[in-house]
């Protein structure tokens, strides 16, 4: 054993981060461990700054945490680097990077040959040798030999995935001042031909969304030159390739010339390595998902590498604003809010943003108050060139909080922001969702066409459409949304709208039904075309149906819950005699903000149960799938 634990109790908290360690290297000090059991870390200084925190203002030490992993999902690297520290063992953080972290942390403390006293324990397979190498020649660059470091980034060995390489390569040019060498890296990079994927399923969205990164960084690096007009035709590209979008990207060509929006810092070593370091844990993250979609498997929980890896870019750069809102997602996502609000408030500096990440952070951890306090703080922080987007999260932050008049009051207030025709319609569009969500139905649907007529897109017209359907103007909804099904024929979200606004607001139900089978058959691993499907079973009459799917559906979601399919599930748990599961599930889909008429409508099945009886059971339809036959019928 390299180190002896004080006492049983501390053995058994740290059990699993420092399983088998190896037998050689020096010992280290129980005094190092009973300090890291008080909080006391053996870490940088930027690391310590990530701490989380106690009652009473001290770290909460390692104890806090049965595995590194778990420190990770509260935001507290220092925690997670020093139970990495003690462990010294490959099993300590995600495969190949326990060298990396702590290579990284001295990084992050300016000890660079310490850095690479742990690369240099890094190199046992191919990929391994390649990261250590990656990190090194990033080395040399913070120490200010950019010419050495350029040398070996473009003579190491090219196992890293993706467009890794390139990217990094880019930013490490441009650190260095080569700025033309890197506008001709983005240049090779830039397709001849750009293809905008056509739905949210489409293959070629990871290759766009590529594209998107590369030109918006070769962009920005025109507008430093200050080459607008030429960063300008470079955008255009993407515009092109997007027609419906034109008002989107019109905006966004305008900025390129006001600057309105737009960082404008110059790109130094720091802040490049973490760039091309957060760029690495994309890429290894995409690959996974492909690996997995190839093999029907589908990746489930806090992806562990991506996770410690975007956190470690935050100790290289932990002004990255933009790169801690993607933690603070990745967090949101697996339901860990407290450590998303954690990630969120313990920046450098706060700032109008991160003060409405944390605000949505509390909001879904059930602290209003909280909640409510960082939405001031956002409010007074924002400057002028980002007020209407502060402004606009503000307001839906406010309406899930149930305050109407200042939900409304701010919905205003963006509305006499908007400078542009992208930014008058999202601000119309956001007074029409926040007079939806408190049931003031007609007024909504007068702003949901300001914001068609403004920027007449898909994403506006399903908008509308949705809004008619609630507030009752059935038949043009159910036109809009035929007339798009025909531009869409293969999207599985265009066959779900079309199918659950039929089986929602008109008698159709078999043509309903059939339309969410194939969108189901489409997009199996997605929870919400699972529960139209089981909604439509359910009106249908084939209760235990429904339930299946709407319990596959929840399952799908987890962590996440989503107020429409606890609904649902209450309903059917109670038609199938489990009073109390249905009562639960009301309960749970009223504490997560739904509008306010289905709120009234919950609170009322909690109180008093179902009295209508069930629909009644009819014959399934066959359904004809792409690929030509059909499901079998069912009585």
């Amino acid at each position: 054993m390299r180190f002896v634990l004080a006492g049983a109790v501390s053995a058994l908290i740290l059990g699993q981060a420092m399983a088998s360690p190896p037998a050689d290297g020096p010992e280290l000090p129980v005094s190092e461990i009973e300090a890291a059991l008080n909080g006391q870390y053996n870490v940088s200084d930027v690391a310590m700054a990530t701490a989380v925190r106690g009652e009473d203002g001290e770290p909460v030490g390692i104890a806090a945490y049965a595995v590194p992993l778990d420190a990770v999902k509260a935001g507290d690297m220092a925690a997670f680097i020093a139970m990495v520290r003690m462990a010294d063992s490959e099993d300590a953080g995600p495969e190949g990077l326990t060298e990396v972290i702590l290579a990284v942390d001295e990084i992050a403390a300016g000890d660079y040959d310490a850095a690479r006293a742990h690369l240099s324990a890094n190199k046992q397979t191919p990929f391994t040798q390649s990261l250590a190498d990656f990190v090194d020649a990033w080395i040399y660059a913070l120490e200010g030999d950019l010419d050495a470091a350029i040398e070996m980034h473009r003579d190491m060995d090219a196992n890293l995935p993706g467009l890794t390489a390139d990217l990094s390569l880019a930013a490490m040019l441009e650190a260095a001042g080569r700025t033309e060498e890197a506008l001709a890296v983005y240049e090779v990079m830039t397709p001849t031909r750009i293809e905008a994927p056509d739905h949210q399923f489409d293959p070629k969205g990871i290759m766009f969304g590529h594209v998107q990164m590369v030109i918006a960084r070769r962009t920005l690096l025109l507008r430093r030159l200050g080459r607008i007009e030429e960063a300008q035709d470079v955008y255009r590209q993407l515009a092109e390739a997007e027609p419906e979008q034109a008002a989107r990207y019109a905006a966004a060509i305008e900025s390129l010339a006001t600057g309105r929006g737009i960082d404008d810092e110059v790109l130094t070593p720091q802040k490049a390595f973490a760039r091309a370091f957060a760029d690495l844990s994309l890429a290894l993250w995409q690959q996974r998902l492909i690996r997995n979609a190839m093999i029907g498997v589908r990746l489930d929980g806090l992806d562990e590498q991506r996770a410690t890896m975007n956190q470690l870019a935050l100790l290289i750069d932990p002004e990255n604003e933009g790169l801690r809102e993607n933690v603070i997602d990745q967090l949101q996502e697996q339901a860990l809010f407290e450590g998303a609000a954690h990630v969120a408030q313990s920046a450098p500096e706060p700032t109008a943003s991160l003060q409405i990440s944390a605000a949505q952070s509390y909001l879904w951890a059930r602290e209003p108050d909280a909640a409510r306090a960082a939405l001031d703080q956002a409010l007074s922080l924002a400057e002028e060139d980002e007020r209407l987007g502060i402004v606009a999260g503000a307001v839906g932050l406010h309406a899930l909080l149930g305050d109407e008049d200042r939900s409304i009051e701010l919905a205003g207030q963006a509305m006499e922001l908007a400078q542009n025709p992208a930014e008058d319609a999202m601000a119309a569009a956001l007074k029409a969702e926040i007079l939806k969500q408190f049931g003031r139905l007609d007024e909504s649907v007068e702003f949901a066409r300001t914001a068609r007529e403004i920027d007449d897109t898909h994403n506006r017209r399903m908008y509308l459409a949705n809004v008619l359907g609630e507030a009752g103007q059935v038949d043009e909804g159910l036109l809009l949304i035929q007339r798009e099904r025909l531009k869409r024929p293969n999207d599985p979200y265009m066959l779900n709208t079309l199918g659950y606004y039929l089986i929602s607001h008109t008698d159709r139900l078999a043509e309903g039904y059939q339309i969410l089978f194939r969108a189901n058959n489409m997009a199996r691993n997605d929870p919400y075309i699972a529960d139209s499907l089981g909604w439509a079973y359910f009106k249908m009459g084939h209760i235990e149906d429904a339930l299946r799917m709407i319990e596959i559906s929840r399952a799908r979601l987890a962590p996440q819950k989503h107020w429409e399919i606890e609904h649902h599930l209450g309903d059917l748990y109670w038609y199938t005699g489990e009073e109390d599961k249905a009562r639960e599930a009301w309960e749970t889909a009223l504490d997560e903000f739904p509008p306010y008429k289905v709120a009234e409508e919950l609170r009322e099945k909690i109180e008093n149960g179902l009295t209508e009886p069930a629909p009644e059971r009819r014959t399934l339809p066959r359904v004809s799938l792409d690929e030509g036959e059909t499901t079998q019928r069912k009585t």
